[in-house]
């Protein structure tokens, strides 16, 4: 199969089914499952090098090679001393892989059945509130109450993403649906008023639209 209908393949069969693998570029025989967009680690990459984080927060390691790639890109560009907690509900076959790869995997649930309290706050607060940028990543089951939990305790210069994001209903359905993204589950409708009140702005969305994720910025207020 040639390159270029390899790559077209790819991308539909992303699109189709929502994940891809992500093979390690340190191991050759060693993949997680990354449920993205084809192109989101691109964006991650410029991303990673803008901000250059002292520490990354992810709700929802499932598959894990998102969790894998962020360890890898990190390491390459010099960034070895970030720390990674990612978070999820459930010992996955693959787990302790990761933990082996220096990432922290943290399987005991931190949210209320509802994501809308942390029940082990002393375990999240600091780790967010830590020297230095951090990056939230809320990609879990419930992207829209893990935005509006975690969005209060960013320090200034903190960046909150969350994915599966397309801004509108109709834009979503007009020019996302079976062309880049089928999954949609969280706009601009759900999280306004933790914008608002979090004095959180876009950053480097541009970049992120089309790969489904929101990327906003806490500034100081007024």
């Amino acid at each position: 199969m040639g390159g270029k209908i390899r790559d077209k393949f790819i991308k539909l069969y992303t699109m189709l089914t929502g994940y891809f693998n992500y093979h390690s570029i340190n191991e050759e025989n060693y993949a997680c499952m990354a449920m993205q967009h084809d192109n989101a680690f691109d964006a991650f990459k410029e991303l990673l090098q803008e901000v250059r984080p002292s520490q990354i927060l992810e709700v929802g390691t499932a598959g894990g090679g998102t969790t894998l790639f962020l360890r890898e890109y990190l390491n390459e560009i010099g960034l070895n001393d970030t720390r990674i907690l990612s978070l999820d509900v459930v010992e996955q076959e693959w787990t302790n892989g990761l933990r082996e790869r220096d990432i922290t995997v943290d399987t005991d649930n931190v949210f209320d059945y509802s994501t809308n309290t942390l029940i082990r706050p002393d375990d999240i607060v600091p780790f967010i509130q830590r020297e230095g940028t951090t990056i939230v990543l809320c990609d879990g089951g419930n992207k829209i109450s893990e935005f509006i939990t975690l969005s209060p305790y960013l320090k200034i210069g903190d960046i909150i993403m969350a994915h599966d994001y397309v801004d509108t209903v109709e834009n979503f359905h007009e020019n996302f649906v079976d062309k880049i993204w089928n999954w949609r589950e969280i706009g601009d409708e759900h999280i306004t008023e933790a914008v608002i009140q979090n004095n959180l702005e876009p950053f480097m969305q541009n970049l992120f639209t089309n790969v489904v994720w929101v990327c906003k910025v806490k500034r100081q207020n007024g």
